[in-house]
């Protein structure tokens, strides 16, 4: 796979960190290609710990 993106909540209590190991346990989703229906990324989503209206997506770097 060649990118992930990790969508992470802007203002939580805790700081989240950008990696699949963060202490929210982020859930992934694989993105793949319509044509050939092959992996080419993963997309991250961070859980909030107190609800929030901002959020911000940031590539992990690879």
């Amino acid at each position: 796979m060649a990118s992930f993106v990790h969508v992470m909540p802007l203002d939580d209590v805790i700081g989240h960190e950008g990696t699949p190991d963060c202490v929210c346990g982020p859930g992934g989703q694989p993105v793949e290609t319509v044509a050939t229906r092959e992996p080419v990324g993963m997309i991250y989503h961070h859980h909030a710990v107190r609800p929030c209206s901002l959020w911000e997506a940031s590539a992990e770097a690879r």
